[in-house]
């Protein structure tokens, strides 16, 4: 009840803003409203804007009613473009579990983990230590040497057994998901794990609650109790047989001699989110048909917590984003709001993109699903963290490479502001501008870049730098105006893509050059968005838009199966990967 009653007060509040807004609002830049804009979508009433929450709706209403009451036209579902994502698994009414025909009880004894497939499997356990498979030149560690699990349960620790090392070897591969994949691989028909004492003390059962693939076999945490029940016919329990691994710091596996029937009943929770969309329409007769997309992400983390992405994941409070990026949403309020007054001749767009931070998956739905034709968008313009210029002066932008005349454009414009600029050519980038620029259209990716409270509740509206913000506000301005009353329109090139390390696996030995699709709403491929040409990918003849369906013969159903099967390529090896195209599925051999 309280929070429908805070949810109700922040609608009213918004709605008694949104009525004053044509005589409070100025069409020029101006610090006091930056601060406005931040200071709402930041503050702690909106518990850090977490798509398909109350309070991601009332951020979008604010943004909504800013635009209406400023006199823009409204695009979509009066402002809205609404879409679906897959907010997390859950576990479902008919999951069971029984050690030796005895029930154990949901919860208290067994948990399913959100990546378990649903199925039903009976069948005797064979304990796998650590469920490790690793070797290299000084080090070989093999839990699965000479077993049979065909049809049969691993029981598996947690954790990792030489953790007591400044840097394990093992520490890329000892998450739960990567273990219960490597015993699939060994041939488990399904997968138990239990965390030993050294590894959790208070023997806490996972929660079932997190955004996952399945991987194709039941998987369940048992606490130590169900496990020692498992395990009566080695005649030891958890505890002890830790003790002897960690001590002789080699492989152990044991029959256990118990039978394990379960039932396993994931299921799919789904949430609505939008974006919200605006239109500056063009004054000129016919480059009015042409499009600059301005865009700023308005989603954050919420409260925080594990699988979040917050720095401090151990840490339940509002992350703010103040920076992230209630400042890039402040920022195209103020240009769009200049634009609209200054009656540019080409058109623009205005867009605060949801679920940013699940994905980019606002923006892969405006381009999957756009409002305006995709080939009149002639620019992308995003802004993501604004809000913390530097005392060097720094503004970084991404894309410069991505239109021909980007580079002196951003230069002849910076001699009024004396930025130091720091520009990189690359399209592909972590933030909207990349679903774009994965559609031939040419994009320039402002930020004041990251800092220490990147990610954490500390990123509040107090550590914004106001008048850096209003001076790269009236920069980025003078940038669209000057694309959206230019003669010609920018001209598309290639530049990339350079993709990071992807936050879904550890470090990589080998890149195929691909920007793949991270945004999960799909799970029968890899979508390719974009190609380098001169990697090894682009060299064997994938393309964008190309769908991965296996890697080296394994099937690639998402990206965490991609970057499972990736991380265990080697350098200089030759891996078959087969994708579709259209209709055709093809086959071509990749040089490592």
């Amino acid at each position: 009840m309280k929070l429908i009653k805070k949810v109700l007060v922040l609608v009213s509040f918004v709605q008694l803003f949104a009525c004053g807004t044509k005589s409070t609002h100025n069409p020029e830049i101006l610090r006091e409203e930056h601060f406005a804009h931040i200071d709402f979508l930041a503050s702690d009433s909106l518990m850090g804007r977490l798509p398909g929450t109350p309070f991601d709706r009332v951020a979008a209403k604010y943004i909504k009613d800013y635009f209406e009451g400023n006199g823009f036209a409204l695009l979509g579902k009066n402002g809205y473009q609404f879409f679906e994502f897959i907010d997390h698994q859950d576990i479902g009414d008919n999951n069971s579990f029984r050690v030796n025909k005895q029930a154990q009880t949901l919860g208290t004894d067994y948990a399913v983990f959100s990546f378990s497939s649903s199925d039903t499997l009976s069948g005797a356990v064979i304990f796998v230590g650590y469920g490790i498979d690793y070797e290299n030149d000084t080090l070989a560690w093999n839990d699965f040497a000479n077993l049979n699990l065909t049809d049969k349960w691993a029981l598996i620790l947690r954790g990792d057994p030489l953790l007591h090392l400044d840097k394990s070897p093992f520490s890329s591969i000892v998450t739960d998901r990567h273990k219960a994949m490597v015993a699939k691989e060994h041939g488990a028909a399904g997968v138990i794990f239990v965390s030993g004492q050294g590894f959790d003390a208070k023997d806490e059962l996972i929660s079932s609650k997190q955004k996952n693939f399945p991987i194709g076999i039941p998987v369940l945490h048992v606490n130590r109790k169900t496990a020692d029940v498992i395990l009566t016919g080695t005649g030891k329990k958890v505890i002890i047989i830790e003790e002897e691994i960690l001590s002789s710091k080699k492989p152990l596996s044991l029959i256990a001699g118990s039978n394990v029937c379960a039932r396993t009943d994931i299921i799919t929770k789904k949430k609505n989110t939008q974006n919200v969309i605006a239109l500056v329409e063009g004054s000129d007769p016919q480059l009015k048909h042409q499009y600059i997309v301005v865009g700023a992400h308005f989603d954050h983390l919420g409260m925080g917590g594990n699988g979040s992405s917050s720095r401090m994941p151990d840490t339940l409070a509002v992350h703010n984003g103040a920076d992230d990026n209630a400042s890039g949403v402040s920022a195209i309020l103020e240009i769009g709001h200049k634009l609209l007054e200054q009656k540019p001749k080409r058109s623009i767009v205005i867009v605060a993109f949801g679920a940013e931070e699940m994905g980019l998956l606002g923006s892969r739905f405006f381009v999957e699903n756009p409002l305006i034709p995709l080939d009149s968008i002639v620019a992308m313009v995003n802004i993501d963290m604004l809000g913390r210029l530097n005392s060097e002066n720094t503004l970084q932008i991404g894309g410069v490479k991505t239109a021909v005349e980007a580079d002196s454009l951003l230069n002849a414009l910076n001699i009024n502001y004396e930025f130091n600029l720091a520009l990189a050519p690359q399209g592909y980038g972590p933030s909207d501008h990349a679903s774009f620029y994965a559609k031939n259209i040419p994009v320039l990716f402002f930020s004041t870049g990251a800092h220490a409270d990147y990610h954490t509740p500390n990123d509040d509206v107090e550590q914004i730098n106001i008048e850096g913000l209003y001076k790269a506000s009236n920069y980025i301005y003078d940038v669209v105006s000057s694309m959206a009353n230019g003669a010609g329109k920018p001209t598309f090139q290639e530049a990339g893509p350079s993709a990071p390390m992807s936050r879904h696996g550890g470090e990589l030995k080998v890149r195929l050059g691909i920007m793949p699709d991270v945004s999960g709403v799909r799970n029968d491929g890899l979508q390719v968005l974009a190609v380098n040409d001169s990697q090894p990918a682009g060299l064997a003849g994938i393309r964008k838009g190309d769908i991965i369906t296996a890697l080296g013969g394994h099937k690639i159903n998402n990206i965490q199966d991609y970057m499972f099967y990736l991380q265990k390529l080697e350098v200089g090896t030759t891996v078959s990967v087969e994708f579709k195209r259209e209709e055709q599925t093809m086959v071509v051999l990749v040089q490592l």
